[in-house]
């Protein structure tokens, strides 16, 4: 019996044609055709499920620009200004139906001024093999600040990075924190880089030098992220439209440094596609507290939109909401005395101004802190002008409670991308 097990760790190809020139030398035909069917096998493991244990070898990888194997570890970048390494699986992996991967990274060597920059990100994406962004802020996935040594950098257009941030920009929310970046099929490649989602401070220390693990799992529409047991969710994503294609797409590490910097290392990987490959990005999610509807995104858009409100009655005065963005008072539930109501489990992420997909443009339920009445402008063209915009407002009318996203009225919901998900209890009498 051959033992196929070790065909799903790294270094499958390396691995494959040393045994390929030690057996089909001195053999009949059906040795050859033993070894074929052994190399199909070992492909089909390569795309799909792999694991480095560490980064012994590195034959497996693309590494780009100052990316290299140190010892046993994957060093994207040494801890000198103005940097920049990535690393690609060399097969591209079927992702839209989902995956779930595990890394172990270690961010060293701060500098003294600036107390260690800009951080590393896990990235999936569908421009090319070879594909790399630019320096510091840019983190190795996105363009180039102009001024940036070595002159404008195109960065990569297709894809989504989770970013482990640890510079402070002015647009950052702080120098300890995480990111959801993606552009889709946008070639418009802004500065300052734009980010779907940011947490809070983490509790975590990103730059305390100690090993940290990282998981990241994509359960169509649902991004989780889990830090050293914290758990994350920041928010949905229609990966499809992101990757386009065939739904594959390379998998890898970036990072960069600018002024500052440190070494970021990578010290073990594994990653797993889901199970069925021919999934779409409409398969049910369930968790530990709620089991996720499944429902089409809108084409064309960054955030899983849905086409349609959906309401879920619970029943005695419950229900389960699903807002979408883009559509102006787009759900509401029944409300006959017109009696109190409590809206809870609120969570989600919007987009309800395109142009800024920073956190101006970009928020949750409670909105972007900005009270478009307090503005110059004035604040009449919105739904609800003393509440902040982009946030989850409700009223209650002609015996129903509504729901919507505080965007300007009218068109200025067309466009709008992502949706609400929460919870109502109407107070029964």
């Amino acid at each position: 019996m051959i033992d196929l097990g070790w065909l799903r760790t790294a270094s499958l190809v390396a691995r494959l044609r040393a045994a390929a020139s030690g057996y089909v030398v001195g053999y009949s035909g059906i040795m050859r055709v033993i070894l074929a069917v052994v190399l199909l096998y070992a492909g089909a493991a390569a795309a799909g499920d792999f694991e480095f244990p560490d980064f012994a070898s590195t034959d497996d990888l693309f590494l780009l620009a100052n990316a290299h194997r140190t010892k046993k570890v994957l060093r994207l970048t040494d801890a000198y200004d103005f940097q920049v390494g990535a690393a690609w699986f060399r097969v591209k992996q079927p992702v839209i139906g989902g995956f779930d991967t595990t890394f172990t990274f270690q961010l060293t060597d701060q500098d003294r001024y600036h107390g260690g920059a800009d951080g590393l990100a896990f990235v999936v994406q569908n421009d090319h093999k070879k594909a790399r962004g630019g320096y510091g802020a840019s983190a190795g996935f996105m363009r180039s600040d102009i001024g940036a040594p070595g002159g404008f950098e195109r960065g990569i257009v297709r894809r989504l990075a989770v970013f482990f941030d640890t510079f402070e920009n002015r647009w950052d929310a702080s120098d300890n924190a995480v990111a959801i970046c993606t552009n889709g099929a946008d070639a418009n490649m802004t500065w300052p880089p734009r980010c779907l989602a940011y947490s809070e401070r983490l509790p975590v220390n990103l730059k305390d030098g100690r090993q940290h693990v990282a998981r990241i799992t994509y359960e169509p529409p649902r991004l989780s992220i889990y830090l050293d047991g914290l758990a994350m969710r920041l928010g949905a994503v229609d990966l499809a439209s992101i990757v386009g294609g065939d739904g594959s797409a390379w998998v890898g590490f970036t990072a960069a440094t600018g002024g500052g910097h440190e070494s970021h290392d990578i010290l073990s990987w594994k990653f797993q596609s889901a199970p069925s490959t021919s999934a779409t990005s409409t398969i049910s999610v369930v968790d530990s507290t709620i089991s996720y509807k499944p429902f089409a995104c809108l084409p064309n858009r960054t955030l899983c939109t849905p086409e349609q409100a959906i309401v879920e009655d619970k029943g005695q005065g419950l229900y389960h909401v699903y807002l979408p963005a883009q559509l102006e008072w787009g759900a509401s539930v029944p409300n006959p005395d017109e009696a109190p109501v409590r809206v809870f489990n609120v969570s989600g992420t919007v987009c309800w101004d395109p142009r800024l997909r920073s956190a101006s443009g970009c928020n949750g339920p409670a909105g972007n802190g900005i009270i478009p009445g307090m503005d110059a402008e004035g604040g009449a063209e919105f739904v609800a002008s003393q509440k902040p915009t982009g946030s989850l407002v409700v009223r209650t009318l002609n015996r129903r409670t509504w729901f919507t996203v505080n965007d300007r009225m009218g068109e200025g919901f067309n466009d709008n991308e992502g949706y609400f998900e929460f919870d109502v209890a109407v107070a029964q009498r």
